[in-house]
């Protein structure tokens, strides 16, 4: 799970972090990001920007940095970093669960892009450290499992005791050496870093895209095992699960059914997603996928529920965060009743003053703030606390 991010020269962010980027006391840290996490603020202040600028990162990282930055309609490198002189800075900093001991790991990784004078962009940096106990100290050590520079650079090799590292060149600038080393059974760290960002999903079921109706017909026939970022292949889902195993699938789809209202009479699927406006049967099966996501963005997720289906989302989602411990949920919302499950250290507030060309952003945890944590702990619920103004800045006139 991603516990921290920092964003140099990159869309909207100069230089902005949010969660942390060291050790943090064994993860325990009240201003790192947590398995649920909330992002709130007022219009146009970063929130899917984020969310975004985490989506190029999976993109560059899976696939090559050249065409990450033309995917989905992106406007060229050149054309989404703030200074076109200096290369966007990528600090990541996780959480994940070694592969082999099953114990927690902490890594960090630092992805560098530039673009050469025709504006085509290229890894100029990559590293990767790895916080481990330090048995003569209490506290941490930082061990360096990768360090690359324009293609050349060392990595820890398999079964190498700590600090040795092996001579490596990618004759290939646009990609990452983790998009090649994570894929080698042998680089364990490489793989479950590789792992962990290539297992982002980011959800739109929300999206007013005219694409992302599920209810279309015209879908190609045949078994998909997971649903795609628009919902739109649930009938493939469906027919998967069907066909894999029909009592986990009725099982399955009758609990779901079960917990969204006015749906527990309808009997027959995928008609009575027709009969559904909302999209909450997507995300509930979402929430139920076998291998869960490493992390799931969802911008407002909680568009188009009426109050009641707010709520058995938020529950739901609380369920996904306790059943996989390594996972997290990282969304953004406008809507109070869905923040009454969370607490302070869980929401993230987004503000920006416009002050400079790009504008100022700043990220600050709800967690952060004695009063709010005061009020929290009173027992005001996190909607009332921001429905009353203690989270948002007042407007300037």
């Amino acid at each position: 799970m991603l516990l921290g991010c920092e964003i140099i020269n990159f869309d909207i962010f100069d230089d902005d972090r949010i969660g942390i980027l060291e050790d943090g006391n064994d993860g325990d840290n009240p201003c790192r990001l947590r398995n649920m996490t909330a992002l709130i603020g007022r219009n146009n202040t970063g929130k899917t920007c984020l969310m975004n600028t985490f989506e190029f990162i999976r993109d560059a990282v899976v696939i090559n940095v050249a065409d990450a930055a033309i995917k989905d309609v992106r406007p060229g490198f050149a054309n989404m970093v703030c200074d076109k002189d200096k290369p966007a800075t990528f600090k990541l900093f996780f959480k994940l669960r070694d592969r082999i001991s099953f114990k927690s790991k902490y890594i960090r990784y630092e992805l560098s892009i530039a673009s050469d004078p025709y504006g085509r962009p290229y890894v100029a940096s990559e590293k990767a450290v790895r916080s481990d106990k330090d048995p003569d100290k209490d506290g941490y050590k930082q061990v360096t499992i990768l360090d690359m520079e324009r293609g050349s650079g060392t990595i820890a090799y398999p079964r190498a005791r700590d600090g040795e590292m092996g001579a490596i060149d990618i004759e290939d600038e646009h990609l990452t050496a983790l998009s090649i080393y994570g894929k080698l059974s042998g680089y364990t760290d490489m793989c479950d870093l590789y792992k962990e960002i290539s297992g982002w999903f980011f959800c739109k079921f929300s999206s007013d895209d005219p694409d992302n109706d599920y209810l279309l017909g015209t879908k190609a026939p045949g078994g998909h095992k997971h649903l795609n970022s628009k919902g739109s292949n649930v009938r493939n889902v469906l027919e998967y699960l069907k066909a894999e195993n029909e009592e986990i699938y009725q099982a399955t789809v009758e609990s779901i059914k079960a917990k969204i209202p006015n749906m527990k009479k309808r009997k027959n699927l995928p008609s009575e997603l027709a009969d559904s406006p909302d999209r909450l049967f997507l995300y509930l099966l979402l929430l139920n996928d076998k291998c869960p996501r490493s992390t799931i963005f969802m911008e407002t997720p909680d568009k188009d529920l009426y109050h009641d289906m707010v709520d058995v989302l938020a529950d739901e989602m609380r369920e996904y965060s306790f059943k996989n411990k390594y996972s997290q949920i990282i969304f953004s919302t406008h809507n109070p009743y869905i923040m009454e499950d969370l607490s302070p250290r869980e929401v993230w507030v987004f503000k920006r003053t416009f002050d400079k060309h790009d504008g100022d952003v700043r990220i600050t945890c709800a967690g952060a703030d004695p009063l709010v944590d005061e009020l929290f702990r009173q027992g005001v619920g996190m909607g009332a606390i921001w429905y009353g103004g203690h989270l948002d800045e007042e407007t300037e006139e």
